[in-house]
């Protein structure tokens, strides 16, 4: 039997593979348990600094594994969300010190399209579909896509996709803001090791630092995202990769940064 995740360590990025592409990767238990696992592995891991998360077989991920749910009443499915919940899931996502890219092509709907919206980054092909298509099932979206949908793209978009049940293109999803970078199927891992390489070149300090201040201005006040912000930057103003920083702009070469 194969595992449902397949992990890839390459120097500082950690790949993570959904591998179910026979359900279009739907998340059942096993898919949940082993994502949060990896996740976890890699936060703890001081030397990885990106992680990227993509489906097999041409979808990135169809939502939650229904077959596992039908069963389960209000006390069951309370449990289920606190141990695999796709809040629980994105959430750790959201809050981790690395970058996460997602790596989207064919179905990213429901659940996956929830996972990725708690990425950092969204890199998708031109023929991937997202979608948070609940209501068709007696569901709404659980997993955070009410709530990252909205601030991402909008009111009136999130309605218009949730209430309607509607399925957009990777085109509109890049428009709104979803998606930050577009790519031919065959070229999507390429574009993908660009936006590593990217975050490569940055202070690992510093990156982190930023994902902070940015996550900030989704829970907070416009003064306390500020004050916040400020914070931060006085933070890496006192480190040693922004005196390389700036040395080096000065000297007009690349910088060396090392995660001090």
């Amino acid at each position: 039997m194969s595992d449902v995740l397949l992990a890839e360590r390459e120097g500082p990025v950690v790949w993570l593979t959904l591998n179910r592409p026979e359900r279009r990767n739907a998340l059942n238990r096993e898919l949940r348990s082993r994502l949060l696992e990896e996740l976890r592995r890699a936060e703890e891991d001081q030397q990885v600094r990106v992680v990227v998360i993509r489906g097999a077989g041409g979808n990135f991920c169809a939502g939650a594994d229904l077959s596992e749910f039908v069963e389960l009443d209000g006390l069951g499915i309370r449990e289920y969300n606190r141990m695999w919940g796709t809040q629980v899931i994105a959430s750790t996502i959201q809050n981790m010190r690395k970058v996460v890219v997602a790596a989207v092509d064919g179905y990213c709907l429901g659940g996956g399209f929830e996972l990725a919206l708690a990425c950092d980054i969204i890199v998708a092909t031109k023929r991937a579909v997202f979608g948070l298509p609940e209501l068709r099932v007696g569901l709404i979206p659980g997993g955070g896509g009410t709530q990252r949908l909205t601030r991402v793209a909008g009111a009136h978009f999130a309605k218009n996709v949730i209430l309607r049940s509607k399925l957009f293109s990777a085109e509109e999803a890049w428009r709104v803001g979803i998606v930050a970078e577009l790519a031919e199927p065959e070229k999507l891992e390429e574009v993908v090791r660009g936006v590593i390489s990217d975050l490569l070149e940055r202070s690992p300090v510093h990156l982190q630092a930023a994902k902070m201040a940015i996550n900030a201005a989704l829970e907070t006040p416009l003064s306390q995202g500020l004050a916040y912000e400020r914070e931060l930057f006085q933070f890496v103003w006192s480190t040693e990769d922004r005196l390389e920083g700036m040395k080096a702009f000065l000297e007009k070469r690349k910088p060396e940064f090392r995660g001090r």
